[in-house]
């Protein structure tokens, strides 16, 4: 048995001499080193496929197996990831890195040094980065300031302060209106005031959902706008047919300004509803800070407060003054406040959410700096954090977004590890506990988030924290396994091809490389009776539809991306405001 178990491993570590193309695409060699306690830790050199970083001489696997007839167990979890290389992964570059989370001592590489686009694992920088400028308890706050009221009237305008929340809602709103009319206000003598900034004070993902119905065979369609959004306005061409069919509707959307500068969109819609038939548009807009202003008015109003004025636009610093110049102070009427930062993150991680990463780290550093968020100015954050960490290796490092949602992004397995190590707080450059806060955040395997349905049919210890990363032509995940909390480990695995990839045939590749680490780890841990596992962390569920929330993934079968939003995706990570 145990010779046929060395000519196995022979055969999978050594090429055939014949070998066509596809041979030389694999052809892996793979060196582990015969113990030697007081030589210093080595890497092999790039040339090999996988490498064991154990003290000692480098050997080729064939004469170690020829010279000891038994492999060791970090010989048989090199074998094991050659195996997976060799498999579906070998029509792709694939790198690895595997350290000590505590130390940095090297366990484990493939091509370690090597730059790839690791996809969403930049979200690793980006909200370890908005941890760091904000804070975990941060939240961000949406005011409404004006004259105090008198016996229930507020005489004078009512400003709509916002703070770029990234989260906030229409139904944000509503509830804010609640707590005014409780408050006792009956009246709004004037109108609502929001500032010129576009996105300061507005819902970033401004949706307005319109309802179509049938109305009789051949006659035309209706279409029902909801409440608050008196800026939006239907026209209905479409026709409903004589019998049932899917709707075949066309949609035109047309955005001007009046007079005032207050913006007027105007939806048209052509085609033909089914019999019977209803269905929902939603309409998207750039329009954020009017449809924040017009949500709260109709909310106010639908909470029984008069308004008398209508919505403009003013500076908040001119707001002051008129309020002043009536004789009056601007104090705070009511407050809305998003949830914590810190939860916040723990949806990007988990969810892989796109348009919110970006996001995210564009406004915290637009409010450590005091102004304006910008890609630019997130990026710059992102690299000042990058160099608050110097033990983290940046000669391959290049990023362009907040999300990862990029094709140019270039950081190789060593430098996520690093990344990991110093975000996580196991680096001597960072903070343990805001390290904690920032690792909670991560998915957990067979538990939630994108790595929910991860690694599932394995009968192994699995307890791995991880962030996913996935592209057309991209797989990756960094994370932490800990299943001996004494010993844990941090690691990358990314793979990149030329050609759109089979994602779930590269995922359970590297689901085999974790389950590989895994099972090292659990044969190495040094007390394993000690060893009970905590408890599961608590699941962070998918983020629940709502009327301004409900976008499916684009494709069903792809674990990330929950919550795609195309338009804010392309929108942020090209660094508009």
């Amino acid at each position: 048995m145990r010779a046929i178990l060395a000519l196995l491993l022979i055969a999978l570590t050594v090429a055939p001499a014949a070998a066509g193309p596809r041979a030389k695409k694999v052809k892996a060699r793979i060196a582990t080193k015969v113990a030697a306690p007081r030589t210093k830790t080595t890497i092999v050199p790039t040339d090999a496929r996988a490498t064991i970083a154990i003290a000692g001489q480098h050997r080729m696997m064939k004469d170690l197996v020829a010279a000891k007839g038994k492999l060791s167990l970090e010989e048989q979890t090199a074998a094991a990831i050659a195996l997976a290389l060799r498999g579906p992964l070998r029509d792709g570059d694939t790198g690895l890195y595997v350290a000590d989370a505590r130390t940095g001592r090297p366990v484990f590489a493939v091509n370690a040094d090597e730059a790839y686009n690791p996809a969403s694992n930049v979200k690793m920088i980006s909200t370890a980065t908005a941890l760091e400028l904000l804070g975990p308890t941060f939240r961000y706050p949406t005011r409404l300031l004006g004259p105090e009221p008198d016996a229930g009237t507020v005489k004078g305008d009512i400003y709509l302060l916002g703070s770029y929340d990234p989260t906030l809602t229409a139904g944000d709103l509503g509830n804010l209106a609640q707590r005014l009319a409780a408050r006792g206000i009956t009246a709004i003598e004037g109108s609502i005031v929001t500032g010129p900034d576009p996105t300061r004070d507005g819902i970033y993902r401004a949706v307005v959902p319109i309802e179509i119905a049938s109305g009789e065979p051949g006659e035309l369609a209706s279409a029902f706008v909801p409440s608050g959004a008196e800026h939006v306005s239907v026209i209905v061409n479409a026709k409903t047919a004589k019998r049932v069919m899917r709707p075949r509707l066309r949609y035109k959307v047309e955005t001007t300004k009046n007079v005032d500068g207050r913006p007027r969109i105007t939806v048209t819609i052509d085609g033909t509803i089914g019999k019977g038939g209803a269905t929902k548009y939603r309409l998207t807009t750039r329009e954020r800070t009017a449809t924040a202003a017009y949500a709260l008015k109709g909310a106010l109003v639908a909470n029984g407060v008069r308004i008398t004025g209508d919505i403009k636009t003013q500076e908040l610093g001119d707001f002051i003054a008129d309020t002043v110049s009536r004789g009056a102070l601007a104090s705070e009427l009511g407050r809305h406040e998003s949830r914590p930062l810190v939860d916040i993150i723990t949806r990007i991680n988990k969810w892989s959410i796109n348009w919110l990463s970006d996001r995210v780290v564009m406004t915290a550093a637009a409010l450590a700096r005091r102004q304006q968020p910008s890609m630019e100015l997130a990026l710059d954050a992102m690299y000042a954090w990058l160099e608050r960490h110097p033990q983290i290796p940046k000669s391959k490092l290049y990023i362009d977004t907040g999300s990862g949602l990029s094709y140019r992004t270039r950081i190789s397995p060593t430098e996520l590890v690093s990344i990991v190590r110093s975000a996580a707080g196991y680096s001597a450059d960072s903070d343990p506990t805001l390290g904690k806060t920032w690792l909670s955040s991560l998915a957990v395997a067979r538990t939630d988030g994108t790595l929910r349905n991860r690694m599932r049919g394995r009968d192994l210890d699995v307890r791995v924290r991880g962030k996913t990363g996935t592209l057309s032509t991209v797989i990756a995940m960094s994370g932490l396994l800990d299943i001996d909390p004494e010993n844990p480990l941090v690691f990358a695995l990314v793979t990149n091809t030329k050609r759109p990839l089979s994602k779930a045939a590269i995922r359970r590749a590297h689901d085999q490389v974790i389950g590989a680490l895994c099972t090292y780890v659990t044969k190495t841990q040094k007390a394993p009776n000690a060893l009970v596992a905590p408890p599961v962390p608590v699941p962070v569920p998918a983020p629940r539809p709502t009327v301004e929330e409900s976008e499916p993934a684009a494709d069903p079968n792809d674990q990330e991306e929950v919550e795609r939003d195309p338009l804010l995706d392309a929108e942020t990570s090209s660094g508009q405001p």
